[in-house]
């Protein structure tokens, strides 16, 4: 997004949490972005880390005099929108999964915080609109301060080129996720030790602090010799396009960009019916959406996708249509476009503001050059 902005003839700055040499600033530098780290701002809660940050974000909107301040995900979202306080920016939120769903510790003091930080809010973007809903549902915003705007990702030249099953009788699946709470790699471990019978291979891109644990459980169910730990990867293109079921098997999420990188390559996807997932892989048509948790119903699905290489192909080839239809990084990109300048303009800048009638449209010429934070 900040490229892009860039590209169209507007002034971006990201302030993003850490130090130079981390991974996330290493990227925006390679980009040519200009970015300053705020080095007291992390994940996990702590005052005085948080009042230093937050010091730093108002003394970097003073300087930058943005038009505008996106937000995104929970803490940098609560600091950057206290940060406005008094500047007479408006500031958008994204939260990127709710910092309050089900299974998330502390959820009830993280819903009241952003019921309390929706007020100093001009719009919050969800996602998808499972996001949507269950924010309001919850209390958090109103209906005319919230609007979807769905995850997109970059096509990718060569991005359908692909070899089904390798040419060989293996079936390739691949999982792309950190080794943590909020995905089940346990879970598609025991499923998969289920079809034990049928010929896979299957490959977990990511590492965390559960991997080990999903080492030694794949040794204990016997499929040790079929599965491969890739450790962390950060460009995962090419595992994914050359797999030939993507799963993502998880107790939360957003919306997952992974699933519709796996749809940009004609991959077919089995997923967890949470979080957004139900928005993007259609059951039956682009893959398959299992319950959470529900180990069965996860074998039932590998099964029907490891035993017809036909409907893999042709699942794969939907998918692609949609992610075309619906899931690109330009139709995103127009999308929030159109709310950006809403805001600039002043017409969305209210907290309660109408959203635009329509956000496909393309962003009106604004007459001056935003510039975004």
């Amino acid at each position: 997004m900040a490229k892009r902005l860039g590209d169209d003839g507007h002034q971006v700055r990201v302030l993003v949490g850490g130090t130079p040499d981390m991974e996330v600033p290493r990227r925006f530098a390679d980009k040519g972005l200009d970015f300053r780290c705020i080095r007291s701002m992390g994940r996990e809660i702590h005052p005085w880390k948080d009042l230093r940050a937050l010091l730093a974000i108002r003394r970097e909107i003073r300087r930058f005099k943005p038009d505008l301040l996106s937000t995104h995900a929970s803490k940098a979202g609560a600091l950057g929108r206290f940060a406005c306080l008094g500047k007479g920016v408006p500031a958008l939120y994204t939260p990127h999964c709710w910092s309050f769903v089900d299974g998330f510790p502390k959820a009830r003091f993280y819903r009241r915080l952003e019921g309390f930080l929706a007020r100093m809010t001009s719009k919050i973007v969800a996602v998808c609109d499972d996001e949507r809903e269950f924010g309001l549902r919850r209390g958090v915003g109103r209906g005319e301060q919230t609007v979807t705007v769905h995850n997109g990702v970059n096509d990718l030249p060569g991005a359908t080129t692909r070899d089904p099953d390798g040419g060989g009788g293996e079936v390739r699946l691949v999982m792309v996720g950190r080794f943590e709470r909020q995905k089940d790699q346990p879970l598609l471990l025991r499923a998969l030790a289920g079809v034990a019978d049928l010929p896979w291979a299957m490959t977990f891109v990511g590492d965390g602090p559960d991997r080990a644990g999903c080492v030694a459980l794949a040794e204990e169910l016997g499929i040790d010799g079929r599965v491969t730990f890739a450790g962390y990867c950060d460009r995962v293109e090419s595992h994914v396009a050359g797999c030939d079921v993507f799963a993502l098997v998880s107790n939360w999420e957003g919306f997952p960009r992974s699933i519709l990188e796996a749809m940009r390559s004609g991959v077919p996807v089995i997923a967890s019916d949470v979080g957004g997932c139900r928005e993007s892989v259609l059951d039956g048509q682009t893959g398959r959406v299992v319950p959470k948790g529900a180990q069965g119903e996860l074998e039932g699905a590998l099964r029907e996708l490891l035993s017809d290489r036909a409907k893999r192909e042709r699942m794969g080839r939907r998918g692609r249509e949609r992610y075309l239809e619906r899931f690109t990084f330009d139709a995103m990109y127009r999308k929030y476009c159109e709310l950006y300048a809403s805001l600039v303009s002043g017409a969305g800048d209210r907290v309660g503001a109408a959203a635009p009638a329509d956000l496909r449209a393309p962003m009106p010429a604004p007459e001056r050059t935003p510039r975004l934070s």
